[in-house]
This record gives structure tokens, C-alpha cells and sequence, in this order.
């Protein structure tokens, strides 16, 4: 009776694991090789595509910090104010000279239009009519006739007098003018603004400190545009182009791709490595600092060439790492014990020995697998008549 029992819970556990096998869709490929040495994995830091150090440009304490690490600020906005009161009554004064300034130029325009249609030289004498009209008609010609005087010098010189003083109260306020541009300089010093639109990367004064032109007040990044920074050697420049696309990896995520955005021109003297810099895509998930791998193309490589599968069609039984492969003729599958190297790329493994190039392997094996099933139209089956475990 237990027998009977133990027989049919049997029966019970073979066909769910077969109804699960059945419902898996099983994906194949066929075996490639690739070069050993084709591809050289280099580390580096993702690092922001531009990063400013904002410094202070006027003495003085400081009153407004935007906020703090982290936070995102748009191209223009004030990271940092310094106090500005005494510049502000420097300003206030200077405005005060100015409207001086303005009344003294005012003035002087009024003076000289007086002495371009009445000129001083032209008025009679105080008194009666009749002594004026003697002075205009004898008294002035016998003078300039004498050489005592000459009315229309005197009138020239009137008039250039008048003259002069509008351009010295025009001079004054220009004067007045710059000081005033000077103390807005000044006055915009005081604001620290973001050139660009990023994030703060990290506060290096706090409200209240005490600070002196050129000290640095905090560290600006632009985050929506990042880079992997990375010191190439030289002997692996030559095969970067820029422009070219190269596999990446960082925070052990999936394999991504970058783009070659800027290879410098000069090469360090004490590494003798040249520094390259990989534009991340958009949505990358990275952040600035992180550790992050490129593959880049190895220039020396020797040309070796060995199989190479994906990770996911490598299973572990044991202590031995096997493959299933799928014999065409048949469409049977046979487990096979495999000997692995290292890593192509996040995705692939290469295979030292255990299978040959060109063979069919299943790329997504379920756990209950075992040789001799069939593998028909994506589907495991188990064969008839079979009693083949492994």
C-alpha cells in the first residue's frame, strides 16, 4: 500500500515538473568564437560632463546659500549672496552726486543757450533810454574803433565760456555715471549665480562665514549629462576613435553602451596614460563618482580565438558547470561538463573546453532539465518510454 502511495506521489511530482518545463519557452544559439584578448576592461569614475568651482568675488560674510548637496537649481538662479549694505550706500551716495551732477549740467545748458540769443555783450548800460541808446550807438564803436575793446571777441568768448562749462557738468556726470556702473559690478559679485543648469555637488562655506575674493564657496555640476572618466594607456589609445561605441559597466548593472566624447591630446609623463572621456546615455542611472568598466578595443591583442556563451545557458550541478547542447539529428538534449575562463562582457563567458564551435546550446535551461529530452518547436519534452535522470 505505501509502495502503491509513494508511486503515484511520484507520478504527481513528474508531471508538474514536466507541465513547468512544457511551459517555458526554450531559446537556443548556436556556439561562436571570439577573441581572447580582443577587448581590455579598464576602470574609471563617472564623473559630471561639466563641473565649475564657484568662487567668491567680494570680500564680505555670507548671507544666502541656496541649499545643499543634491539639490537642483536652473541656469541663472543665485547659488550664493554675499552681504551687500555697504555697497548698497556706496551706491546711494554716488546717486546723490549724480543729481547734483544733473542740476549742474542743466544749468550749464541754460547759460549757454542765453548767451547764444542774448548775449551779455550786447546789453546797454543801466540807467535811462537815452544813456543806453548813447552807449550802443557812440560809446561801444568808438571803443573798438579806439582798440579799447572788441564787442564780437568778447561775445565769442562768452559763448565758448558757457560752452565749457556744459561739457565740464556733461564730464561730472559721466564721472558720477561710472562710479555708479562700478559699485553694480560689485553689487553683482555679491550673487553667485548658477551659469549653467545643474545640481551642487558639494557646500564648502556655511551662512555667517567670513570670505576673501577668489576663495571657493561651492562645487556646481551639470547632472543631466555625464561622463566615465578613464586613463587609458597609451599602448590603447590607438585603437579609440572618437566617436566610437564601446561596452560599459558600473555599480554591477547590466552592460551599457557609451560613446568616445573627447580623447585629450596629451598623455601623462609619470603613467604615460592618456585620459578618455565616454558620454553616458541619458537614464543611465548612474551618478557622479561612481566605479565604472569600459571594454575597450585592446590594440595588442594577439588574435586568440575560443568559444564563447552566454552566462544564463551555464548551470552548476555539483561543482562542475555543464551546458546543454541539442543534437540536431534527433533534437535530444545532452548535459556536458565544461571547463570556463574569463569573462567576455557582462553577458557572455568564454569556454575552454567541453563544447565546439558551431553546436546548438539552450541559452535559458530550466533547473529540472536533463539529458535525453526533446527539444521540439521551443518546447521540452521527455522521451518516450524514458526513465533517463540525471
Amino acid at each position: 500500500m505505501k509502495r502503491k502511495v509513494l508511486n503515484l506521489f511520484s507520478l504527481i511530482a513528474l508531471l508538474v515538473i514536466s507541465m513547468k518545463v512544457w511551459s517555458i519557452e526554450i531559446k537556443t544559439e548556436e556556439v561562436g568564437k571570439v577573441v581572447y584578448d580582443q577587448y581590455v576592461t579598464l576602470g574609471g569614475a563617472v564623473v559630471p560632463h561639466k563641473e565649475i568651482t564657484v568662487n567668491a568675488q567680494q570680500a564680505g560674510q555670507i548671507d544666502y546659500i541656496a541649499g545643499i548637496e543634491g539639490d537642483e537649481f536652473n541656469s541663472g538662479a543665485i547659488l550664493v549672496s554675499i552681504d551687500d549694505d555697504a555697497l548698497k550706500a556706496r551706491r546711494s551716495a554716488a546717486m546723490a552726486q549724480w543729481e547734483q551732477a544733473s542740476y549742474a549740467y542743466k544749468n550749464a545748458i541754460s547759460q549757454y543757450n542765453r548767451e547764444l540769443w542774448s548775449p551779455r555783450t550786447e546789453k546797454s548800460m543801466p540807467g535811462m533810454a537815452l544813456p543806453g541808446l548813447m552807449d550802443q550807438m557812440f560809446t561801444k564803436p568808438f571803443s573798438n574803433n579806439m582798440g579799447y575793446g572788441d564787442t564780437y571777441i568778447d561775445k565769442r568768448a562768452d559763448v565758448f565760456d558757457a560752452q565749457a562749462k556744459v561739457q565740464k557738468a556733461s564730464a561730472q556726470m559721466r564721472l558720477i555715471k561710472s562710479q555708479i556702473d562700478e559699485v553694480d559690478v560689485h553689487l553683482s559679485d555679491t550673487k553667485s549665480r548658477a551659469p549653467f543648469a545643474g545640481v551642487i555637488v558639494k557646500k564648502l562655506v556655511e551662512v555667517g562665514d567670513t570670505v576673501q575674493p577668489g576663495q571657493d564657496l561651492l562645487m556646481f555640476a551639470k547632472n543631466n549629462h555625464l561622463s566615465i572618466e578613464i586613463n587609458v594607456p597609451v599602448s590603447l589609445v590607438s585603437g579609440i576613435k572618437k566617436g566610437a561605441v564601446f561596452r560599459a559597466r558600473f555599480s554591477r548593472k547590466r552592460e551599457i553602451k557609451v560613446r568616445v566624447a573627447q580623447i585629450f591630446p596629451v598623455a601623462d609623463p609619470k603613467q604615460h596614460t592618456v585620459i578618455v572621456k565616454f558620454d553616458l546615455p541619458v537614464g543611465s542611472g548612474a551618478a557622479p563618482g561612481m566605479y565604472a568598466e569600459v571594454s575597450v578595443l585592446n590594440y595588442l591583442s594577439s588574435g586568440q580565438t575560443f568559444v564563447a556563451v552566454p552566462k544564463s545557458s551555464v548551470i552548476k550541478r555539483g561543482s562542475l558547470p555543464s551546458i546543454f547542447v541539442v543534437n540536431e539529428k534527433d533534437k535530444s538534449v545532452e548535459m556536458k561538463i565544461v571547463r570556463l575562463g574569463k569573462e567576455v562582457s557582462a553577458e557572455k563567458v568564454i569556454v575552454l573546453s567541453g563544447i565546439d564551435n558551431g553546436e546548438i546550446i539552450i541559452v535559458n535551461p530550466p533547473a529540472s532539465i536533463v539529458s535525453g529530452w526533446i527539444l521540439d518547436k521551443g518546447k521540452l519534452t521527455p522521451p518516450e518510454n524514458s526513465d533517463n535522470t540525471e
